[in-house]
């Protein structure tokens, strides 16, 4: 998501292999960078599949989507075409008002693709801003939700306090979180994977915290094909010219 912060694939990057397709240049295949959460369409059915994140995606038309309008967002997609960035982001065409709703209208980078790899991460060594965290600290508001949550990967994780409440602060389940996956210690985490083989999805990476457990992953999406380490490089090479990327903060977005 691109809120009032850059997030490049939700911060994140999506990677996709390309197979079944001829080769084609890195600008115009733009399969390394995505807009969280990963969901996309799969010809010629339009079927959409989910790996992670909130759900605010449909299908437009001509091999593009629909997201739900965020006013923070649409400032940051039309930055980001006259940015170097242009080429490694989903193209962005403007506001559709269609359902009594705001979409911004974007590329899906997959709609030329047969039978997509895909793996959504989240890049960051922290995933909240500072004004969310004090913003939170002052509403001290218990939450129900993220105990239930955090109890669903870790039934020893809540304190007894918080057992008792059912509940949790949300500046606690987020440093919670990021300590819980690679976030904290490796800047990055994977959210979820949807191999092309089978086209199986899976998204059981909240506790993949360990570098060896990271490696044994990435080994295992690109099956030995280390092509992409060439794109990662070219972008980080972008990354370093673009007047956007230096003057955003990169962030996830939490819901509220």
């Amino acid at each position: 998501d691109i809120e009032s912060s850059l997030s490049p694939t939700r911060s994140p990057c999506s990677a996709g292999d390309g197979s079944g397709l001829q080769s084609k240049s890195w600008s115009k295949l733009k399969s390394m960078v995505h807009f969280s959460p990963l969901a996309f369409t799969l010809k010629p059915r339009h079927s959409w599949v989910q790996l992670a994140g909130h759900t605010s995606f449909t299908a437009g038309d001509g091999g593009r989507l629909l997201k739900r309008y965020c006013e923070c967002e649409q400032r940051c997609l039309e930055k980001l075409m006259k940015d170097v960035l242009r080429p490694y982001v989903p193209g962005y065409y403007g506001v559709l008002h269609k359902d009594e709703q705001d979409f911004n209208i974007m590329d899906d980078l997959l709609t030329d693709f047969d039978m997509p790899s895909i793996m959504d991460c989240k890049m960051g060594s922290r995933t909240c801003l500072e004004e969310e965290l004090i913003k939170a600290k002052e509403c001290q508001r218990l939450r129900r939700d993220m105990y239930e949550k955090m109890i669903s990967v870790d039934p020893a994780a809540p304190t007894e306090e918080e057992r008792a409440q059912q509940g949790v602060l949300k500046p606690r389940y987020m440093r919670w979180r990021e300590t819980l996956s690679s976030t904290a210690t490796l800047g990055f985490r994977i959210e979820g994977i949807k191999q092309k083989g089978d086209g199986s999805c899976n998204t059981g990476f909240k506790k993949t915290k360990h570098r060896e457990q990271v490696v044994k992953a990435f080994e295992d999406f690109v099956d030995g094909d280390k092509s992409y380490l060439k794109r990662l490089e070219e972008l980080r090479s972008v990354l370093e010219k673009s007047d956007f990327f230096r003057t955003h903060e990169v962030r996830t977005r939490f819901p509220p």
